[in-house]
């Protein structure tokens, strides 16, 4: 008799943990992008090339698009001959500090004399760096006015025709979008109560129609959003690898844990 009770009681412990270790952390979600900018630029001018469309992918440092280069270049050159009037004057300059230096020590020339030389030589020196600044503003203009791809990509739209101005100065407007291609965020959202099965780092799977994708767990909320019935639900993204496959952002997914 006591056998049996002690049976009895296995099978309903047993019966009971079966439904708990057997169930796993089902949550939908949706496909976004892992990464996504709106790509402008920081200079004025005209659009001379646009290298792109809609769905390109594209290599990381490849030129979408350019401005015309014509003054630009037209500016860097002008400003290198600056630069080298300035190195000029400040060797000039700097030749009359040391002789006013050698005949102060000669007692030939005033303390007033000496200091009139220093200042002149702190004049040229300052108008030298300020010309060095100038070529290099000039140098980063030339390379800003052409829009090159942050990553590997996928070119999700482009904003601008050959022979639009654009006037950064008033107001910088994206001129080509561009998401990271290969990899994608399953964005879910999962009861407060089946969190604590979550941790940020820990391997989840993805499965998006009859394909199925391993994932990790890159950020879990810490304020509620709403869920698909009462409680208190929080955003949780997972970010996956597609491989070659072209996924679209909005598409339907599922996030497991086993």
């Amino acid at each position: 008799m006591v056998m049996r009770k002690h049976w009895a009681l296995t099978g309903i412990i047993v019966g009971l943990l079966l439904p708990l270790t057997a169930q796993a952390l089902e949550a939908k979600a949706t496909l976004d992008w892992s990464r996504r900018v709106e790509l402008s630029l920081p200079v004025s001018g005209t659009v001379t090339q646009v290298l792109v469309e809609a769905g390109d992918r594209v290599s990381k440092g490849q030129v979408l698009l350019r401005l015309d280069p014509r003054g630009f270049k037209a500016t860097v050159a002008e400003r290198k001959a600056q630069l080298q009037s300035m190195r000029e004057a400040r060797k000039e300059a700097k030749r009359e500090l040391d002789r006013s230096h050698e005949l102060y020590n000669r007692t030939v020339l005033s303390d007033h004399q000496l200091t009139l030389a220093k200042i002149d030589y702190a004049k040229a020196d300052a108008s030298y760096r300020q010309a060095q600044a100038a070529l290099t503003q000039a140098e980063l203009d030339l390379e800003y006015s052409a829009v090159r791809a942050p990553f590997d990509g996928i070119v999700l739209s482009r904003r601008v025709d050959v022979g639009q101005a654009v006037v950064s100065q008033i107001q910088s407007q994206p001129l080509v979008v561009v998401a990271e291609a290969g990899r994608m965020l399953a964005r879910a959202r999962v009861p407060q109560a089946e969190l604590g099965t979550l941790s940020v780092g820990q391997g989840v799977t993805v499965r998006l129609g009859d394909r199925t994708y391993q994932g990790t767990v890159r950020h879990i909320g810490l304020e509620p959003v709403s869920g698909p019935k009462q409680g208190l639900y929080y955003p949780v993204d997972v970010e996956f690898a597609t491989g070659t496959k072209t996924l679209r952002a909005g598409l339907p997914a599922t996030v497991s844990v086993p």
